[in-house]
């Protein structure tokens, strides 16, 4: 039995359920609802099916069911991310999820802020042979379920690059469609937003023929950190004490308001990349709500965009910080698995990825819990491993496959990682040996 559809604010609720059961439906694709707070709001399957609450994770990657609760959080992690990239670039993004599955978001905007995403996907786009090897090599399969992610793979379309593009193309399409201006008001919202504006004017007025009191820098610093904490509730409190000083020591003139809320966005946007949001999602998003202010003319609506900008802000902070990171990895770790027969380094894997040599190398060791060269070398040797296994050919031959163009290097890290020789690992069909992974010390 499917739960309560929660809602989203400012977009027909009926309308999006059934816009993804007809999409779901006519392409043979599943797609979910996903909320700006990273919770999945509604899942139908390939056939336009809502799925139920229970059901809804092997709904949104099969995968994830076999791998398990960590990887289907980190999955939801990566869809949000990839959420607010196609907010910022303004229609679809496409991307690959942790176990090489393809999946493209489109995001519900309303009032210039994403409220949800429509999520299409997932699909494969290669034999699913070779992702499940490269999952397997890459010890992403619990052990004894091998067969489970077999299963799990032919579950999931397979379907040409250029079909993708257009499915994300027509997802963006119908999200946008039910985002139209007669949906963005939100009364109740800006109510409660001047009725508490309006308690701290009168506290101001009830203070008497005194001079104003001093624009509240205390109160900003607070509001400050309070963003680069992702304290939304606490954000709120000192924003709208803050606007109303200013509404009143401005005489409610709407010229003089937007310039000072001016300066509050770009003071936000600095708090906001201090927490660790993404500076080029913060950037973008400063582009998009400083053309949108110049048309505003009532304070009410200044206010009320200016508190969007500062939740969103907020949001962005802890939201995409770690999974930002994620991102930069699964691009760095494809790169490793697509070259790593060439004699690859650390400073041109930082380049494929935008990173400096030395960030590169603190994140890389922070997340992989190794060194770049000791991760290079086990997959290397992992791959060696099915060579050995599975074929007659040579060691020297086997060496230069992996990206060694010395055989005695090979056989000594070989040794090093497996804790039998290239040779004796042969004999044995794999079953000799520590099988030990490398565990170096980051630095």
């Amino acid at each position: 039995m499917t739960q309560p559809f929660p809602g989203v604010d400012g977009i027909d609720d009926q309308a999006m359920l059934r816009t993804l059961e007809h999409y779901c439906r006519a392409t043979g694709v599943g797609a979910h609802l996903l909320g700006a707070d990273g919770r999945v709001l509604a899942v139908f399957d390939a056939r336009g099916k809502r799925l139920a609450e229970a059901e809804s994770p092997a709904g949104i990657c099969p995968i994830c069911r076999v791998t398990g609760e960590e990887d289907q959080s980190e999955e939801l992690r990566i869809q949000l991310y990839s959420a607010f990239q196609a907010e910022r670039f303004g229609g679809e993004y496409i991307q690959l999820c942790p176990h090489s599955l393809l999946i493209w978001t489109a995001p519900l905007i309303v009032d210039g802020i994403m409220r949800a995403a429509f999520v299409g996907g997932p699909v494969l786009v290669v034999d699913p042979a070779e992702v499940y090897e490269e999952l397997l090599v890459g010890g992403k399969i619990p052990a004894g379920r091998e067969a489970e992610v077999r299963a799990a793979l032919d579950t999931v379309p397979r379907i040409p690059t250029l079909r993708t593009t257009s499915l994300a193309a027509l997802l963006a399409q119908l999200a946008q469609s039910l985002t139209s201006p007669a949906a963005l008001d939100e009364p109740r919202e800006r109510e409660e937003q001047q009725a508490r504006i309006s308690e701290y004017i009168h506290e101001l007025k009830e203070e008497g023929s005194a001079p104003l009191p001093p624009y509240p820098i205390e109160k900003e610093r607070e509001l400050l950190h309070a963003i680069s904490q992702g304290n939304k509730a606490e954000s709120q409190r000192l924003l709208n004490e803050i606007l109303g000083h200013v509404f009143f020591s401005s005489g409610q003139d709407p010229a003089v308001v937007r310039a000072r809320v001016l300066e509050l966005v770009v003071l936000l946007s600095r708090a906001a990349l201090e927490g660790g949001a993404d500076i080029e999602q913060i950037f973008g998003l400063n582009f998009t709500y400083l053309s949108q202010v110049q048309k505003m003319r009532s304070i009410e609506d200044i206010a009320h965009w200016l508190s969007r900008i500062m939740v969103r802000f907020t949001e962005l902070v802890f939201d995409l910080r770690d999974v930002k990171h994620a991102d930069t990895m699964q691009k760095a770790l494809r790169f490793i698995n697509a070259h790593y027969t060439e004699e690859i380094t650390l400073d041109e894997v930082a380049g494929a990825v935008f990173l400096s040599p030395t960030y590169f190398s603190k994140l890389f060791n922070a997340e992989m819990k190794c060194r770049f060269t000791a991760y290079l070398n086990r997959v290397r040797i992992d791959k060696s491993k099915l060579l050995l296994r599975n074929t007659d050919i040579s060691l020297v031959d086997i060496a230069g496959m992996v990206g060694y163009e010395d055989q005695s290097y090979f056989t000594k890290v070989f040794k090093k990682t497996v804790g039998v020789s290239p040779g004796k690992y042969r004999e044995s069909g794999g079953r000799t040996g520590s099988n030990q992974e490398i565990h170096e010390a980051p630095g």
